[in-house]
């Protein structure tokens, strides 16, 4: 009697179960079906059909310059809590001399930190609107960074010279690294608060705030717990499990901005990319545990249950008083930033301050 020895490789046993899990769950996206699986996004994207998840030249620099001849994109950054859309054309892209960073400004607003880019991929699915084509970068465990989509008003032809420059020869089978770390707080007993409270008096210019807490040896949410209400001040301790997306801490300073028309900066990043998108805000509807901004040219989902800390801060500047509000998960990560509109050499809008400070009363009175 023949025995059936066939072995299932361990891709087509993964590609099994999410065939079951989406079964069960037809709308799950494909994070959220890794967390479920307890893989990366990309070990489960690379359980599809070869000739739908082509590789790209390790070029990132290079590709995302180029970008500015296709048009009209559409790019996608998250993290676990936020998702970050925004629909434009890349202008300017330009890379540091040591190729470590990138930077866009414009319609496309990104910082970009290429280390953490280690796998680029084309993907092309079918949806219900038909096929949708995107470019899907990840960092050394597996984790997306950056997506970018092709839409409608994309440059068919620029598209096709782009990836006819940038595809790989070949198939891919990449080495993914076991999961991040979490972030390590620091040890409170042998932080000088003082000394953190003058050094954040004497700041000059935001962007030197990072390099602040590398000085001190302190993570930003230890910093912000330390630094005392004057610059840091949470704004969710009355926030019960029950709380609507719209009664949340997001949700209200949303409906304030909306109304007053008070243009605003919201950046969201994970460790590969803070992308960046700067205007008024129109519509915002709740979905679930989600809290969405649906504007014609910029999208933001915010699982406003997984964001378990508000900071209201506030840092010194050349310029004035910058403010802002910042969201933080449950492994104490930095997961949304927003602030008013402003440009360097500008001070920060009165309006953002009254809109801050109507926030705060509600949330602290």
């Amino acid at each position: 009697m023949a025995t059936d020895t066939t072995v299932i490789s361990p891709r087509d046993q993964l590609a099994q179960r999410w065939a079951v899990l989406r079964e069960d769950n037809p709308k799950l996206r494909i994070r959220q079906a890794a967390n479920e699986l307890q893989v990366s996004e990309l070990e489960l994207l690379l359980c599809r059909e070869p000739e739908d998840v082509r590789p790209l030249k390790p070029e990132f620099p290079a590709l995302l310059e180029a970008m500015e001849n296709v048009g009209e994109v559409m790019i996608l950054s998250r993290n676990e809590s936020v998702v970050h859309e925004v629909t434009g054309t890349f202008k300017g892209f330009h890379t540091s001399n040591s190729g470590a960073m990138g930077l866009a400004v414009g319609q496309m607003d990104v910082r970009v930190f290429f280390r953490q880019w280690h796998f680029g991929y084309q993907v092309q699915e079918q949806v219900r609107s038909g096929l949708r084509e995107s470019l899907q970068f990840f960092d050394a465990h597996g984790q997306a960074i950056q997506k970018i989509y092709r839409t409608d008003n994309t440059d068919a032809e620029s598209w096709q010279t782009l990836l006819g420059q940038f595809l790989a020869d070949g198939s891919s089978s990449p080495d993914i690294q076991p999961p991040r770390t979490p972030l390590k707080r620091a040890d409170r007993q042998g932080l000088d608060a003082e000394a953190l409270r003058q050094d954040w008096a004497s700041l000059k210019d935001v962007h030197h705030f990072n390099a602040m807490l590398k000085r001190h040896s302190v993570d930003r949410l230890t910093a912000l717990e330390l630094v005392g209400p004057t610059y840091a001040r949470r704004l969710d301790s009355n926030e019960s499990e029950a709380t609507t997306p719209e009664q949340s801490v997001l949700g209200q300073l949303l409906t304030l901005v909306r109304e007053s028309q008070c243009p605003i900066m919201v950046f969201v990043g994970n460790p590969g990319i803070v992308q960046i998108h700067t205007g008024p805000v129109g519509r915002v509807l709740p979905s679930g545990p989600w809290l969405n901004i649906l504007d014609p040219s910029f999208n933001l989902h915010a699982n406003v249950s997984s964001i378990r800390q508000w900071w209201r801060v506030q840092r010194p500047s050349s310029d004035g008083p910058v403010t802002s509000l910042e969201g933080y998960d449950a492994n104490s990560e930095l997961v949304v930033t927003l602030f008013g509109a402003r440009k360097p050499g500008q001070p920060e809008s009165p309006q953002w301050q009254h809109e801050m400070r109507t926030l705060e009363s509600r949330r602290c009175d």
